[in-house]
């Protein structure tokens, strides 16, 4: 029950960590994604082998690619909710609660 008194409640936000779930969550499908792409890439390999190949190649870089944007944007997420937890430190003059 405190567990869903602390979930329900507003005293502790809880920004970060669903970003941070989120991130997580974003790499698996993105993951997950790519090995779909190259799965069938490779079943592609049989009707132009050329842009198949092609298709293998690009499909590693573009999950790279993919993560990295990811990153970028869950580091900028993560940045606002540090600006507004010292915002609120400046304008109350007191701490905020710590996040996990």
């Amino acid at each position: 029950m405190d567990f869903l008194t602390r979930f329900l409640s507003f005293e502790k936000p809880m920004g970060g960590t669903l970003t941070r779930l989120l991130y997580y969550f974003g790499i698996v499908a993105i993951l997950w994604h790519g090995l779909k792409m190259i799965w069938f890439w490779i079943k592609y390999i049989g009707t132009d082998w050329d842009t198949a190949l092609w298709g293998l190649i690009k499909t590693p870089i573009a999950v790279v690619i993919a993560i990295f944007v990811l990153r970028v944007i869950a580091e900028y997420v993560l940045a606002h909710f540090r600006i507004d937890t010292s915002l609120h430190d400046q304008v109350t003059g007191r701490a905020a609660p710590k996040e996990d």
